[in-house]
């Protein structure tokens, strides 16, 4: 019965050192300098909307800049983003100013994010989308995501 437990404990802890290792040896992706697409669910799903722009420009050593935006020219909502990131395995570490406002979210008033947030790439994803979800209002969850 002792070994039979051990030998689980030790499979257990092989497998988390496994996950971590994966976790944390993730390779950076490369990161391709020009356009992108950006969205914010909000204004995608209505109909007509197209993905919005963003320009990302090398600034440094996995560190680049980041500016743009997605609009819905017939209802003026909107979500821009101006910044700087750094490339860590599949996330983004974000500095800089986000501001949405879509008519039906937060009573229609701009909602503004200021300083350092993360972008993440999970699982087969072919985007970086915001970890930081929650809007302004404190109930509604935004889906703000850059392509690659």
């Amino acid at each position: 019965m002792k070994k039979t437990i051990c030998l689980f404990f030790l499979l257990a802890v092989i497998l988390q050192a496994t996950a971590q290792t994966k976790t944390a040896g993730a390779p950076t992706l490369p990161v391709r300098t020009g356009q992108h697409s950006f969205t914010i669910q909000w204004i995608t799903f209505e109909k007509g909307n197209k993905p919005g722009t963003v320009m990302i420009r090398k600034i440094g050593d996995n560190e680049y800049s980041i500016e743009g935006e997605q609009r819905d020219k017939l209802k003026n909502d909107y979500v821009t983003i101006k910044g700087t990131f750094l490339a860590k395995g599949r996330e983004l570490k974000f500095n800089g100013k986000i501001v949405s406002q879509v008519s039906y979210v937060n009573n229609g008033k701009p909602c503004e994010s200021t300083g350092l947030v993360i972008f993440k790439a999970s699982g087969k994803r072919k985007y970086w989308r915001l970890q930081q979800m929650l809007n302004c209002d404190g109930s509604s969850t935004d889906y703000i995501d850059i392509f690659f």
